[in-house]
């Protein structure tokens, strides 16, 4: 399976900056992913319709259902319905319990869940958590707390001014020395041109690039096409190592599809030319060069490393000698 991961538009979006559940991937091939849901509800699973897709192992097209609480009195809980596979989930307490699928249930943020081989993790958004806790502000723990840390800011403060200029400037200098570079993310313009040589490398140059938004880091990027029976494998496998390199950071957003069986065509060539205007001799011993009409409306597109490619329409025919 792959490892792609995309948003669909939902409709009654709230407004920027209210969100009230953040989504974190724990495990899995997108592991470290961080997303801010502003949306109502949203369906996980490994195909569309979905809203967030994911292709690790053991995930059903439509896996699950999340309804994340919108009234004061739902604030803080989501029901998790379990619509096409089983769901465990852990609350904070370290209670694990499973979902069987066909069922649901309302728990309260944080809670973490497992599907297939992906682990995520729903907590409420920070500043939505503040904002709802001002109300509670007047209380006297929250005075007596509130107290207790100006005081502390005040002393450490003041005890800032009378530390020596040179042990703070030697001290700066130290914690920057220490730490990491941190390594750059992967550019769209890179992901792009990868992606167009292995597709060309494992002969699916069908499949193309029909999209991308961003200039820096981070993107999104679109595909379309068909791939034969045959080809299947190539592009999981390319599906994988974009995820592998890129998944943190750019979307893989696939529009892809099996394509249908082609009948074989009903020509029979006696021989093939591949030298300089190469050209095939046809069962009735005449030349036939690429361009020229064949029974049933195939087309001779290209004589070509080993191979004579015939063309219909969207389909494609290749015989390799």
């Amino acid at each position: 399976m792959t490892a792609l991961i995309s948003f669909k538009s939902t409709p009654d979006t709230v407004a920027p900056g209210q969100s009230t559940c953040v989504l974190e991937i724990l495990q899995g091939l997108h592991k470290g992913v961080s997303l801010a849901l502003d949306k109502p509800s949203y369906s996980i699973g490994s195909a569309a319709p979905a809203d967030l897709i994911l292709s690790d192992t053991d995930i059903a097209a439509q896996h699950v259902r999340l309804v994340l609480g919108r009234d004061p009195a739902d604030r803080g809980q989501v029901a998790i319905e379990a619509s096409g596979g089983d769901v465990a989930f852990i609350h904070a307490s370290g209670l694990r319990a499973v979902l069987a699928a066909g069922t649901g249930q309302r728990v309260r943020l944080p809670v973490e869940l497992e599907l297939g081989q992906a682990r995520l993790c729903l907590r409420a958004d920070r500043l939505q958590a503040v904002v709802s806790d001002v109300p509670n502000a007047r209380s006297p723990r929250v005075w007596a707390l509130f107290a207790a840390l100006t005081l502390l800011l005040i002393c450490a403060t003041a005890f800032a001014l009378h530390a020596p200029r040179e042990d703070a400037m030697r001290a700066a200098g130290t914690r920057q020395k220490q730490l990491p570079a941190a390594a750059p993310a992967p550019t769209l313009a890179q992901a792009q041109g990868w992606l167009e040589q292995a597709l060309k490398d494992a002969g699916l140059q069908q499949l193309h690039l029909v999209s991308h938004n961003g200039t820096g880091p981070g993107g999104q990027l679109g595909v379309e096409g068909t791939y034969s029976p045959e080809q299947k494998g190539s592009w999981l496998q390319i599906q994988r190592a974009f995820d592998s390199q890129f998944g943190q950071h750019i979307v893989l957003t696939p529009k892809v599809q099996l394509a249908a069986s082609v009948a074989k065509p009903r020509v029979r060539f006696q021989a093939v030319w591949f030298g300089p205007d190469p050209y095939v001799i046809d069962e009735h011993g005449k030349r036939v060069y690429p361009g020229a009409a064949l029974q049933d409306n195939w087309t001779l597109e290209g004589i070509a490393d080993d191979q004579v490619r015939l063309v219909r329409g969207q389909e494609r025919f290749v015989f390799t000698l």
